[in-house]
């Protein structure tokens, strides 16, 4: 009986050693401030085109850019959400891991500026689970953030947002491309997923 047990023992321990597990750091509510990225194993190389657009999803979400001088730019995400839902914003003083986050992902031509601006402003909710205001998005709200471009050529540079939707308490990521051909620039959304984290 004792021989069994140990053997039993030594297989978990040698399961277990043996299966590849993998681990993801995700950055705390400083992400905005800081344009932390957050990261999971979905996202590739430079030229990553996201996933298809995902039919079905609880909210909408539009892209849109507005050129202020040759080397700034406005990239603003409208976020649309039914009645009762709601999305935590990165500013809350509680430690989410599934607060907005607007990224862009390996690109030398753009980087951000600032800080995101929420509009209207974010409420304050209170939860039972909870000893302070969770600060969340509600309704729709126009969430913006300045963009410095430092190339006067063509490029494309990929982005995501991220976002845990409340109270389905499901994940989102999704994907866009800023580009700019023959001096004109745009924001398409390539893809909406669902991440397996």
């Amino acid at each position: 009986m004792r021989q069994s047990i140990i053997y039993f023992l030594f297989l978990s321990i040698l399961i277990g050693c043996t299966t590849e597990n993998t681990y993801i750091d995700n950055p705390k509510n400083e992400t905005s401030s800081n344009n932390k990225l957050y990261k999971p194993e979905l996202i590739g190389d430079l030229n990553y085109k996201g996933p298809p657009l995902y039919k079905g999803a609880p909210f909408e979400l539009e892209l849109s850019l507005s050129q202020t001088s040759p080397v700034l730019t406005t990239l603003t995400a409208t976020l649309s959400l039914e009645s009762g839902d709601y999305v935590v914003s990165p500013y809350t003083t509680q430690d989410y891991l599934g607060v907005f986050d607007l990224s862009i992902i390996d690109t030398a031509h753009i980087e951000f500026e600032g800080n995101l601006i929420e509009f209207p402003p974010p409420i304050e909710m209170f939860f039972s689970f909870e000893d302070l205001p969770v600060i969340s998005y509600v309704g729709s709200t126009r969430l913006s953030r300045l963009l410095r471009i430092s190339t006067v050529r063509d490029f494309e540079a990929y982005g995501e947002i991220f976002f845990v939707h409340e109270p389905s308490c499901l994940p989102y990521i999704v994907s866009f491309v800023i580009t700019r051909k023959q001096g004109e620039l745009s924001v398409t959304k390539t893809g909406t997923q669902i991440p397996n984290c």
